[in-house]
């Protein structure tokens, strides 16, 4: 008998344990949910894809770099290496809706958003610290179709 006593109120101290349990996870996640959108790129997707020569523009030497139409708020061309080029959205991941976009910094080797002031790694669109932007640039695929013409797209 002391048996099944000791039974039924293991059972009930499991019940009330998954309930609090339940509870703090609910209360945890209504929590992370209703947070700042840090971390989240909500800038709206779009098709890209196009040819430039790379002979007849700033792209033909390493480190130059070439604004385009095309995406949210244009697209910005780096030339990393012989054979190697980056390729992002030029929208502020911070204030895009209000128009921010991002021009190229060679002094700093940054992309800088004219906007809200929050600048970007040229290697790969990561924010630096202190941005306002918590979130990547877009970022587009760019690779060599020939020695002289580039491909951008996504």
């Amino acid at each position: 008998m002391l048996y099944l006593t000791k039974c039924k109120l293991r059972s009930k101290q499991w019940k009330g344990w998954r309930k609090k349990t339940a509870f703090l996870s609910f209360v945890i996640l209504l929590l992370v949910s209703c947070g700042d959108r840090v971390g989240i790129n909500d800038i709206p997707h779009t098709d890209v894809n196009f040819t430039c020569p790379i002979n007849t523009n700033n792209l033909i030497h390493v480190g130059g770099y070439e604004y385009f139409s095309g995406g949210i708020s244009g697209i910005i061309v780096y030339r990393l290496d012989i054979s190697s080029f980056l390729s992002y959205d030029r929208a502020c991941p911070y204030d895009w809706r209000d128009n921010g976009y991002v021009v190229y910094n060679s002094a700093t080797l940054q992309l800088v958003c004219q906007k809200c002031g929050s600048a970007f790694n040229i290697l790969d669109g990561s924010p630096m610290n202190n941005s306002n932007a918590k979130t990547f640039l877009r970022t587009y695929n760019a690779r060599m179709i020939d020695d002289m013409t580039l491909h951008v797209y996504n």
